[in-house]
């Protein structure tokens, strides 16, 4: 198979805008919900970092009014999008498991539907990570998989788009964010269609 990162690359620059339309048509409402949690824990002028920050709506849009935001996607056309959608917070293009920023960075961490288009293998070194750039009683909020699956679909959103994506079960996700230093503050099944993903809230308690 192609690199997997490659294909995620490749397959959100094909996307563009539509990826957005597609996320019109999903449920917006979810993410409100979701960012207005996280934003209520989070203390005044809080630093949050974004991992898959997509075109900066609605996450880095919601968050960039009240903290100062930093997004990371791995597609350059996601975030030229980003840039222009919300010119007033920061966006980077980077691969996620390679970032390196200091101990006690952000107060708060995201990654809606980020993480599982990592190789499995490198997502228990990435949550370890996270757990490092968090400052004491940080949080961190991810939607992760639910059961076990990797393989990639040709066709997704757009005929032609290849997309990867690589899960562990619920458990397994469990295992490794306490086995990371975290505490779960809520977890919960996100039913998506005939199967869903595992929602997270978690907490770096001091």
């Amino acid at each position: 198979m192609e690199d997997p990162k490659r294909i995620v690359q490749q397959g959100y620059d094909q996307l563009g805008s539509l990826y957005r339309t597609h996320y019109e048509e999903t449920n917006p409402l979810r993410y409100s919900n979701w960012l207005t949690t996280l934003a209520q824990l989070l203390p005044a002028k809080a630093k949050v970092l974004e991992l898959g920050c997509a075109d900066g709506i609605p996450t880095a849009r919601f968050l960039s009014q009240q903290f100062s935001y930093l997004g990371i996607d791995i597609s350059p056309i996601q975030v030229e999008q980003a840039r222009a959608n919300v010119p007033e917070a920061l966006f980077q293009v980077a691969d996620m498991a390679t970032l390196t920023f200091s101990r006690l960075s952000f107060d708060g961490v995201i990654a809606l539907y980020s993480i599982i288009h990592l190789p499995l293998a490198e997502q228990p070194a990435l949550f370890k990570t996270i757990y490092q750039w968090l400052a004491p009683n940080g949080y961190f909020l991810c939607i992760t998989g639910a059961d076990e699956w990797t393989g990639v679909d040709s066709d997704w959103i757009k005929p032609g788009t290849l997309m990867y994506w690589s899960y562990a079960d619920a458990g397994t996700y469990r295992s490794w964010l306490i086995e990371a230093g975290f505490t779960i503050v809520e977890s919960q099944f996100v039913a998506e269609g005939n199967s869903g993903h595992t929602f997270f809230l978690l907490q770096k308690k001091a």
